[in-house]
């Protein structure tokens, strides 16, 4: 019955040990069976308490192994860590390298482009360069043409007045009275001794090739007006249906154009009347008076 008891007294107490130590209580059990049943129990409360201290060591055993196996869990779970780091670090530096080597190549071929457009640059630089040259040797040879061009057609006209001029001499030579022609500025004026009316002046200028003189600047009427400091002389514009034409037809505006040849005190405002020109300027009377006139031919037409 001890036997028995103290057996199940270690059994429950031993039932937390583990596998190892239970087999080595049982063997210490049933080695001291003999000497159990002859004591008393005193001598079972002698031995119950290193049996508890037994436990207590077999529990902080199992506390440090289950720190241990902590312990080599993180150490387990801190390598997987390092691992996969270590992977991601080595791909995404795979891939940085990969993507340097592609940004390598562009840059190359980049500068290779570079280096052909500026190469074709300078190709197209002096090749304008050339086509400058060319246009200016161009432009001075037409330079060149346009002056002799240029002195040909000043040459021939100066040929086609002396033609015309030597022509138009032989004709005012013809005429009966060749000595009343003056020439002035490439035209030749007829100044008459006879008086006529305008119409009659004017058809008498037409039958010598010419017109009643038509004034187109101040340097002619100073001329003209240099010619009749003698007396007064028809010329080439009357007042026909209330306005101021010469005798081709032109319309004259007095405010725009030769104000400032006329001698106002003479201007009527009504009426039929033809110009005269005077030393004084120009004045006005009535056509049908009979006056010195001034024919006008020109050399070039």
């Amino acid at each position: 019955n001890h036997t028995l008891l103290l057996y199940v007294i270690m059994r429950t107490e031993t039932m937390e040990m583990d596998r190892g130590e239970r087999v080595e209580m049982m063997v210490a059990i049933y080695d001291s069976a003999d000497t159990v049943r002859h004591h008393d129990l005193r001598t079972h409360a002698e031995r119950r308490q290193p049996l508890q201290h037994t436990g207590s060591v077999s529990v902080k055993n199992r506390k440090h192994r289950a720190a241990e196996v902590c312990l080599c869990l993180l150490c387990f779970l801190l390598l997987i860590a390092v691992i996969v780091l270590c992977v991601c670090f080595t791909s995404e530096r795979k891939q940085l390298l990969t993507h340097i080597s592609n940004l390598t190549e562009e840059r190359e071929k980049t500068l290779t482009k570079h280096e052909q457009v500026l190469y074709n640059n300078n190709n197209l630089t002096e090749e304008r360069k050339q086509i400058l040259s060319k246009y200016e040797q161009i432009l001075n040879h037409n330079n060149k043409l346009t002056k002799e061009r240029e002195q040909i057609f000043t040459n021939n006209i100066k040929l086609i007045q002396i033609k015309k001029t030597g022509e138009l001499q032989q004709g005012l030579l013809e005429q009966e009275d060749p000595f009343k022609w003056i020439y002035y500025n490439f035209s030749f004026y007829y100044i008459s001794s006879e008086k006529k009316s305008w119409s009659d002046s004017s058809r008498d200028c037409q039958q010598k090739g010419a017109d009643l003189v038509i004034i187109n600047s101040s340097k002619e009427q100073d001329f003209v007006q240099k010619i009749a400091v003698s007396d007064h002389f028809w010329i080439g514009l009357g007042k026909m249906e209330g306005e101021w034409k010469w005798i081709g037809g032109t319309i004259m505006n007095l405010l725009h154009c030769c104000f400032r040849y006329w001698s106002s005190q003479y201007l009527h405002s009504y009426g039929s009347y033809c110009a005269l020109i005077t030393s004084s300027g120009w004045i006005d009377d009535k056509c049908d008076y009979n006056k010195k006139w001034i024919c006008k031919r020109r050399i070039l037409t």
